[in-house]
């Protein structure tokens, strides 16, 4: 079996007043989210989530007041299959990036 080269892709990325359109993971392709880096200015309480579909919500968490310049960092590994959608959501201002590997699947 030849071997293949694997890149890294990014799957989201957003600045403080964005909110990042979800990526939907491509026919032919399977999605494997493996970190997700995001910010806050502080000054507001905000809650975030990053899931698939909007349903398997598979890391959340939340910006204090009280602190200012935060940051929260995910590393796992997520698979997204064809036709699903990798959404992050937050009730506050932040900028974030969230990548992966886009692999092709086996068929």
């Amino acid at each position: 079996m030849p071997l293949r080269t694997v890149y890294s892709t990014r799957f989201l990325a957003w600045e403080a007043e964005e909110t990042p359109p979800g990526f939907t993971c491509p026919t032919g392709y399977v999605a494997v989210v493996r970190d997700a880096d995001i910010y806050s200015g502080g000054g507001a309480l905000t809650n975030f989530t990053l899931s698939i579909n909007t349903l398997a919500h598979f890391w959340a968490g939340q910006f204090t007041i009280e602190a200012l310049a935060q940051v929260a960092q995910w590393r796992g590994r997520q698979v997204l299959e064809p036709g699903e959608l990798l959404v992050f959501a937050s009730d506050g201002p932040t900028d974030g990036l969230v990548s992966g590997y886009l692999l092709t699947a086996l068929s």
